[in-house]
């Protein structure tokens, strides 16, 4: 993906997050920081995709954009961290598709997948490949 392409992404995901706070939009960000709770490590795909999110976002909002990489028990604990967060715009999750697993995979989780999160849009599509030696019987 060429850099122009995820410049353009990235400013229409700004866009749709400024769009997403509706009335509150006079007034937002207010002076205040942002943070993007990455529920991975630091230096994975998705802390890039955030970092890279938080400085376009940054230039366009002009405030500081945080990103606390909250990583643990396969990111159930970043993400647990944004559903306990005020409901004030201020705390954003930046996550991946792991969020469509993990009620499947955990069967006691301290959030709701479906009601405690507004879903803003997607920020990044990212290929995946599947490789098997060639001596595997699969066709």
């Amino acid at each position: 993906m060429s850099k122009t392409t995820i410049r353009r992404a990235l400013t229409l995901t700004a866009a749709l997050a400024l769009s997403a706070f509706g009335a509150q939009a006079q007034t937002f960000p207010d002076g205040k920081p942002i943070t993007f709770v990455v529920p991975f490590a630091a230096g994975g795909p998705t802390d890039k995709v955030a970092r890279d999110l938080a400085e376009a976002m940054q230039k366009a909002l002009g405030t500081t954009i945080v990103v606390d990489n909250a990583a643990g028990a396969g990111s159930t604990i970043g993400t647990a961290k944004v559903a306990r967060a005020r409901n004030d715009g201020y705390t954003l999750l930046v996550t991946h598709v792991g969020m469509a697993t993990t009620p499947v995979l955990y069967r006691k989780l301290t959030y709701n997948y479906e009601t405690d999160f507004e879903y803003l849009g997607i920020i990044n599509d990212v290929p995946m490949t599947l490789i098997g030696k060639p001596q595997l019987e699969a066709n």
